[in-house]
């Protein structure tokens, strides 16, 4: 019996030690011989790696006025899970109830960021106080929830620069994949990307780097705050500065009052757009907030077009301004003189068996070649068409600026048309026009299309003989060059300067008397320019001071009658301001 007692000791011993030396040897196992392996297992548990989204650069005018910039708004967040989870005592079930939301609508719209591969679900955007408040309050009860602040976008302005600096919308699948990135990827789902304007076109250098972190989280997977380490630093996006004035910009849209069509001022000669604003308008700030699809579905249906970006992208005839090409035309091919009159001007021109008319029915008498441009004679200018080629006439319209694009930074610029015999044998078909059409185009009518900003670079060549730069909307990068080395410009410089002196004539006497100055001399030239939609469009294009040009402006009001009566008297409110923001002054 005692021999038996003592066997079982001994095997129980046994036991013992075997297991003890199991323990031991497993303890070993795990600590020094896995210890590298067990002690990744360990820190991966407790340190997770975190994107840092970069503060998107600022955008800025001329005297660094801010633009565009961020603010902070807070989102309520959940974990991916969250949504498989949704039962009565879940974090995302108490949170519907305490919130009060919409149950099936925010399951619908979680479930939508889970397709799009979101790392974290947006309960709530752009939470107001009480809501972060009840987070706050019961984050006990609530694992897995997050307050997460993120930036977003803010137009200062609203729609003042909307055209030239665009907007801002969630990134698509598709430009997350183009962007790529490796490890650290340029975007995610729920990050933002330029859509229009400069903020796409200068969407790398705004955007910024994106950094990452490493968080220690607790076992309900809340950041504790300590021994964060940075793998990838956060680099903000750089600034950009544009070539545009707040106050020049703002005084005209004040003076547009927001009538439909647009309005270009044009710094000489260095090229900088002063101001450039196009209507109807659109705030930028509602993409970024989140716009509903029937908002977004109005805006674009609006017959407005308020998307459309007028200054580079609509054409228009120009009307009476071309009028200076074809002066130009004929003085540099020599079938007109500065002092060439032809036959007076009774109200209208018989060509065949067709009458022409000319805008002031009861005629213009007898003008020479200044008084035709002067009070914008088209008799006179159905005979000078007459006279020239339509190569010749695009050849002298491409040496001003039209016909092409200006290189200017915005896609989708529209070249325009300046029409040629071939032109008009590819539309009509060889010998199945006259040159009838001279007569239309002699005036800035019949197939003749120009973009406003075409105009402006028209209007900025013949004030400074070519010598101006190509037009620019933001300020760095190389110093503009003209664009004819000296010299090159293939117009003489005598007629330049006749015209010049005409076009002074033109607001001095003229049809653009209302754009007159006290202490600046200005010269411009009006125009109406006939419109198969609707009311006539006007136009009104100048330079000044006319000696020695400082600014370039260009305007077209959209169905609004005369230039000289509407367009005109803008120029003149817009211009006052430009010269008492120099430092002139033009009261």
């Amino acid at each position: 019996m005692a021999e038996s007692r003592t066997v079982q000791a001994r095997l129980l011993r046994g036991v013992i030690l075997l297991l003890f030396g199991l323990l031991v040897g497993d303890l070993f196992y795990m600590q020094i011989v896995r210890h590298d392996h067990y002690e990744g297992l360990s820190l991966r548990n407790r340190q997770v790696r975190v994107r840092v989204r970069p503060p998107r650069g600022r955008i800025l005018d001329r005297e660094s006025r801010i633009l565009a910039d961020n603010i902070y708004m807070a989102d309520i967040t959940l974990p991916r899970h969250s949504l498989g989870d949704a039962g009565p005592d879940s974090t995302l079930s108490r949170l519907i109830r305490w919130l009060g939301l919409p149950r099936d609508e925010t399951l619908e719209r979680l479930a939508s960021q889970l397709e799009q591969g979101r790392a974290r679900l947006t309960l709530v955007a752009n939470a107001e106080m009480p809501q972060i408040a009840t987070v706050e309050e019961r984050r006990r009860d609530l694992p897995g929830a997050e307050v997460e602040s993120r930036a977003r976008r803010r137009y200062l302005y609203g729609g003042l620069f909307a055209h030239l600096i665009g907007y801002v919308g969630e990134v698509t699948p598709e430009e997350i994949a183009a962007a790529g990135g490796g490890e650290v990827p340029v975007y995610r789902p729920g990050d933002t990307i330029g859509r229009q304007g400069l903020e796409a076109l200068r969407e790398e250098m705004l955007r910024g780097q994106v950094g990452l972190t490493l968080h220690e989280v607790n076992a309900a997977g809340r950041n504790v705050g300590r021994n964060e380490v940075v793998l990838r630093p956060v680099l903000p996006g750089e600034d950009i500065q544009l070539t545009l004035s707040l106050v020049l910009q703002d005084s005209l849209a004040a003076a547009m009052r927001g009538r439909p069509g647009c309005a270009v001022a044009m710094a000489l000669p260095g090229g900088e757009i002063l101001a450039a604003v196009s209507n109807p308008v659109y705030d930028p700030n509602m993409m970024t907030t989140g716009i509903s699809t029937a908002e977004w579905e109005r805006l674009q249906d609006d017959p407005g077009h308020p998307f459309l970006n007028r200054i580079v992208q609509a054409t228009y005839p120009p009307g009476s301004p071309y009028k200076i090409v074809t002066s130009l035309c004929g003085l540099a091919n020599g079938v007109v003189g500065t002092h060439t009159a032809f036959d007076p001007c009774f109200g209208g021109y018989r060509f065949g068996n067709r009458i022409f008319h000319c805008w002031n029915r009861g005629g213009h008498g007898s003008l020479d070649h200044i008084g035709a441009l002067v009070h914008s004679c088209d008799v006179f200018y159905y005979q000078l068409g007459q006279r020239v080629t339509l190569e010749q006439l695009n050849e002298t319209a491409t040496a001003l600026g039209l016909g092409r694009t200006t290189g200017s930074p915005f896609p989708g610029e529209a070249a325009g048309i300046i029409p040629t015999s071939d032109w008009y044998d590819r539309r009509y078909g060889p010998r199945r026009w006259t040159r009838g059409v001279l007569l239309n185009n002699a005036i800035g009518q019949g197939e003749i299309l120009v973009t406003p900003l075409q105009m402006a670079v028209m209007t900025a060549r013949v004030a400074t003989s070519g010598r101006c730069a190509a037009p620019r909307f933001v300020l760095g990068g190389p110093e503009p060059t003209p664009a004819f080395a000296p010299g090159a410009f293939p117009i003489a410089e005598r007629h330049m300067e006749w015209m010049r002196h005409s076009l002074e004539q033109v607001v001095d006497i003229g049809t653009g008397t209302a754009a007159r100055l006290h202490a600046v001399e200005v010269a411009g030239k009006t125009g109406t320019a006939q419109n198969p939609h609707g009311e006539d469009h006007a136009w009104f294009v100048c330079f000044a001071p006319a000696s020695s040009p400082e600014v370039a402006f260009v305007i077209i009001l959209e169905h609004a009658g005369h230039g000289g009566a509407v367009a005109a008297p803008v120029a003149a409110r817009w211009l006052t301001t430009f010269f008492a923001w120099s430092g002139r002054g033009a009261a």
